[in-house]
């Protein structure tokens, strides 16, 4: 989960650089829903508690709000 939290910070300084940014904006929103599987499964698991889960699907679904935002903002 550490590793692809960094893919997601990379996913964003990429889109932030690129001129034309859909492709990096699409490939973060999937990384963020790879995520959010993740932390489904550590719930599950009872790695996380269902508590932190949801703080983490708060946070994530912010995040990807944002993200489509900004895609559907045309600034891509």
């Amino acid at each position: 989960m550490k590793r692809d939290a960094i893919v997601l910070v990379r996913s964003i300084y990429r889109a932030n650089k690129a001129r034309s940014k859909t492709e990096d904006l699409e490939a973060f929103l999937d990384d963020v829903e790879i995520l959010k599987l993740e932390v489904r499964l550590c719930a599950d698991m009872k790695i996380l508690s269902i508590k932190k889960q949801a703080e983490l699907a708060l946070l994530m679904d912010g995040i990807g709000k944002q993200m489509t935002g900004w895609r559907n903002a045309g600034l891509s």
